[in-house]
């Protein structure tokens, strides 16, 4: 079993919040203060961290002190800032995954192109810190895969940012975390700010629930603000997380949702299917259907989790023509499955192993993770994945 990160952000998180809990989990400021050093763009930094209690929880909270600025970053700047200081290829990877979807977040909800996004406070040297203080001191603990159980976000109130005041939870902060399961609170404050979102949706996924975990050394976070009612708190655990080994497979069940279409342009199909996706719809297909009249027609066919029914449904019936829609919910068998990160020579690379019925395994090697590679390296995304899968059988 391999040492892995679980963060519970019952109270929601912020980038400080989180690396003060890798220093209450047993990783050193030495760490931190060494890799902020590395950063020419912050050879200024002052890092330390302090005992407090927020609540019940006795919790470590950091602080740091930097020079006073007004930059505009874009995520070309950041990711020079990161390739000029002397990190792991592992931690250099990660956090420019960070900043590549934070900058991403940001161009949704502007309405711009990745490369016109300057980030503001997110883009400040703060920032830069805590992404890439965090995957240094997760490096350090010998952490290689990473988990949540719990992302609180606040339902009500509003933030105070650069473009003026937003609702809570923060655009990009939502943006981010498409995809991901998270729990509305009732505070009316921002529990989770765009930076921790950011380093979340970069590396971690669901504690799957019937995977065994085997629990290390536990780290409280403290955030500065002293909330009413649950602590301004984020909890990290160091744990070794077993397989799911119990049964060759598992069962459970998807709700299915079918209609047919015969008088729809087709060019909307591709945008209702993004649409979909974008609702965390768990597959979309489309097949060709005889109907009516002799008319060629289409099957549309969406599988996703009972509790997503009501706005997937309406996605269907908002973006297409049909009248309406048929919904079952069917039982499904699947394989045991999990992610690992294999090192290559151009960096980290995410796969996929499952489990077969007899014990033997099958990987395939994660779209977005080689695609990221080809990208930065010219590389062809068949080259990399072939060398990826290498990589995994050769251990």
């Amino acid at each position: 079993m391999k040492q892995s990160l679980i963060v519970d952000a019952f109270s929601g998180a912020a980038g400080d919040m989180l690396i003060a809990a890798l220093l209450d989990a047993g990783a050193s400021i030495d760490t931190l203060r060494s890799c902020a050093a590395s950063i020419p763009a912050l050879a200024k930094v002052r890092v330390d961290v302090e005992s407090v209690r927020r609540g019940p929880f006795a919790a470590r909270k950091l602080s740091v002190t930097l020079p006073h600025e007004h930059a505009h970053r874009g995520l070309s700047d950041i990711t020079k800032i990161i390739d000029a200081a002397s990190l792991s290829p592992t931690v250099s990877v990660r956090a420019k995954s960070a900043f590549a979807k934070l900058a991403a977040a940001e161009a949704k909800v502007h309405g711009m192109s990745v490369e016109k996004v300057h980030f503001h406070e997110v883009g400040a040297l703060d920032a830069i810190l805590d992404i890439v203080g965090f995957f240094a001191l997760a490096e350090s603990l010998g952490v290689e895969s990473f988990y949540y159980t719990t992302l609180a976000v606040g339902a009500r109130g509003t933030v105070q940012g650069e473009h003026g005041e937003m609702p809570v939870p923060a655009p990009a902060t939502l943006e981010l975390l498409a995809g991901h399961r998270f729990t509305y609170t009732e505070r009316q404050e921002e529990l989770m700010t765009p930076t921790a979102a950011a380093i979340i949706a970069s590396a971690f996924e669901p504690l799957p629930l019937n995977h065994g975990v085997v629990q290390g050394k536990v780290g409280y976070g403290a955030g500065t603000r002293e909330s009413k009612g649950m602590p301004n708190v984020v909890r990290v655990s160091l744990a070794q997380v077993a397989d799911a080994a119990a049964s060759p497979a598992t069962d459970g069940e998807v709700t299915v949702i079918r209609c047919t279409i015969d008088n729809m342009n087709p060019e909307h199909y591709g945008d209702l299917m993004q649409r979909l996706f974008d609702e965390r719809a768990l597959e979309v297909y489309y097949t060709p259907v005889m109907m009516k009249k002799n008319r060629p027609g289409t099957e549309i066919t969406v599988l996703c989790e009972h509790a997503d029914l009501e706005h997937v449904s309406r996605v269907v019936l908002s973006h297409s023509t049909t009248l309406g829609l048929r919904v079952a919910r069917e039982s499904r068998v699947e394989l045991p499955r999990r992610i690992e990160t294999v090192e290559t020579e151009w960096g980290p690379a995410r796969i996929k192993i499952a489990t077969r019925p007899d014990g033997s395994e099958t990987a395939s090697p994660e779209y977005e993770s080689c695609r990221e590679i080809a990208r930065r390296t010219g590389l062809t995304l068949a080259d990399v994945s072939d060398a990826v899968r290498r990589v995994w059988l050769s251990r």
